[in-house]
């Protein structure tokens, strides 16, 4: 992650090496002295909340993403009406929760990560229909459209283009795809973002 990096068991975790807003020493809260695990990013420090987000929230995380960036998506043309589709409540794409942790157990053993500091923990993986809100899988990145055509399946499927900022400004969120087979993370990213029910956007056909 970042900057660090594994080179046995006698590698430090070093906290001024770390990117972050802050090259401020790490504080580990009151909870983590006790020994109870983390288990949301509300539960870190200010600064070591900042370092996770911007390791895991796809929208910190991926160059270049934002709410005018194009994403891509192919799915059965009945699916879009009227120029406009809805989220999918029953996703079976898997997520990284950025905003739930889970114990980064690599990072503590091999090099020896402090608990409550940001690189102790991964984000909670998910389902995606257990976000109880609908979503839809898109692609983002110069080859996300190449990457999306996969997907078709038979003659009846379209791939489309949407814009980012209109799920966002309908209240959706982006997290990151974790069980796509076309993403690499590099050129084409693999998303979820999720759209309110009885929330639309528009879909332009391109093929």
């Amino acid at each position: 992650m970042g900057n660090m990096c594994i080179s046995g068991s006698s590698s430090r975790y070093d906290s001024s090496n770390a990117s972050s807003p802050s090259a401020s020493p790490v504080r580990v809260n009151a909870r983590t002295q006790s020994g109870e695990e983390l288990t949301s990013i509300r539960q870190l420090s200010s600064p070591e909340r900042e370092r996770f987000l911007n390791e895991y929230d796809p929208m910190r995380s991926i160059p270049g993403l934002n709410s005018e960036s194009s994403v891509y998506r192919t799915t059965p043309r009945e699916f879009v009406k009227n120029g406009m589709i809805a989220g999918n409540p029953k996703s079976s794409a898997r997520i990284f929760l950025h905003e739930q942790l889970n114990p980064n157990y690599l990072s503590r053993q091999r090099m020896n990560v402090p608990i409550g500091t940001a690189y102790a923990y991964i984000p909670k993986e998910s389902r995606a229909q257990d976000l109880g809100t609908p979503s839809l899988n898109v692609m983002y990145g110069s080859n996300a459209l190449e990457a999306t055509r996969t997907y078709a399946q038979t003659s009846r499927y379209v791939t489309v283009e949407m814009r980012l900022g209109d799920f966002l400004e309908r209240g959706g969120k982006v997290y990151k795809d974790v069980s796509s087979f076309s993403a690499d993370d590099d050129t084409a990213h693999a998303l979820i973002v999720t759209l309110p029910k009885g929330k639309k956007v528009p879909a332009n056909i391109i093929d």
